[in-house]
């Protein structure tokens, strides 16, 4: 079906967790190791998505070294920490470039992509995102793939499940811009669909918080001036659970719709009962039952001491696509021919597809916070 490699039990997915660290620990070990690189967020506002990509893909590599490594040698994971900050990204370029990796999984959000990609370009250097999705990036001939959809395929469902079902017809957009390659675009799609069913966004409200402390009242009550019936929340999990603590002190019966990037378990914890009821569209469906799925959460749980999301999820995706073609390659072929060469590969829960840009498209699921939990609704 794809080129995934085969399920593992539980007790071999464990020992596997158990096994690679060790396998990387050995001084002096013969095989010189296939350096992978990560970027993402692991510190500041939105690290809990940084931190969640990079133990997705940390147990990838883990269970590759468990297996043998690539080619017999053993995998290293090399994690670049972006802070969530686009101007700094090329200060890691020296970083990475010393590192030496095949291929780099990350970023996690669109802003640092969007200087992150030029540089992978310019370094030759393949780079899988788990969870980038905006349009800005698609049908480029690049060095970028991403085994998610876009943000245009995640906005036009939210609009067109809500209005559909007769849940909302105004609407006020609150979007992070220090996001802004991923909240724009989104915040773009839903728009234009919304209109298209004629429903109308009576407000957009971007802003970029200067701290991660300051009070995000004043931008709520800027979208709530023109009395919209749902609130569109584009913004990572911490600002969303914020903005919903606010919203349900003044205004219990506004509706609200996230956007995925703020669907981590983070926003369950901290939005509390505000986020009962909350709508989102996402890719990842914690009740599956692929037994892929159920062996990784069960060793993902035993190795971290928590469930995973759909950052973890999608960190080991990407992970175990960039590895399994990197282990394929042809004598002389490079990996990013490697990539579009086998093209499908299977996933925890799904089959990941590339186009010929490296794009990708995933079901995608609405689901609904109930009682601390992301419920899917029936389709």
């Amino acid at each position: 079906m794809g080129h995934h490699p085969p399920v593992w039990s539980r007790r071999q997915w464990l020992a596997a967790g158990a096994g690679a660290g060790m396998l990387l620990a050995l001084p002096g070990c013969a095989k010189r190791p296939v350096r992978l690189g990560f970027m993402g967020g692991l510190t500041g506002p939105a690290a809990d998505l940084g931190v969640a990509g990079r133990d997705g893909a940390l147990l990838a590599v883990e269970g590759f070294n468990a297996r043998g490594g690539v080619d017999g040698n053993p995998v290293e994971l090399v994690a670049f920490d972006d802070r969530q900050r686009p101007d700094e990204v090329a200060s890691l370029l020296p970083a990475i470039r010393d590192a030496g990796p095949i291929g780099l999984i990350g970023p996690m959000t669109s802003s640092v992509a969007a200087r992150w990609i030029p540089l992978a370009n310019q370094e030759r250097l393949v780079t899988v995102s788990p969870t980038v999705t905006s349009t800005d990036f698609a049908g480029q001939d690049d060095h970028f793939f991403r085994v998610c959809s876009t943000t245009k395929e995640y906005a036009r469902l939210s609009a067109e499940r809500h209005i559909g079902a007769g849940r909302g017809q105004r609407y006020a957009i609150v979007r992070d811009d220090s996001n802004a390659a991923y909240t724009r675009s989104w915040a773009e799609h839903f728009t234009e669909r919304a209109e298209q069913l004629g429903a109308q966004v009576t407000h957009q409200e971007a802003y970029r918080l200067a701290s991660p402390g300051d009070s995000l009242a004043p931008v709520l009550n800027r979208a709530m001036a023109q009395a919209p019936d749902t609130l569109v929340v584009v913004t990572n999990a911490l600002d969303a659970a914020n903005l919903l603590q606010l919203l349900r002190r003044e205004h219990r019966e506004v509706q609200v719709i996230t956007a995925e990037w703020s669907a981590t378990e983070q926003f369950l914890e901290l939005g509390g009962r505000a986020a009962n009821g909350v709508m989102v569209a996402q890719y990842f469906d914690r009740n599956s039952r692929t037994p892929a799925y159920q062996a990784f959460k069960a060793a993902f749980s035993a190795r971290f001491q928590r469930n995973p999301g759909f950052a973890e999820v999608a960190g080991f995706d990407a992970t175990h696509v960039l590895l399994s073609a990197h282990a394929q390659r042809r004598r002389g072929e490079d990996l990013r021919s490697a990539l579009l060469r086998l093209r499908r590969f299977d996933g925890l829960q799904q089959t990941i597809e590339f186009s010929d840009h490296g794009d990708a498209e995933r079901r995608l699921y609405i689901t609904r916070v109930l009682d601390g939990q992301y419920v899917a609704e029936p389709e």
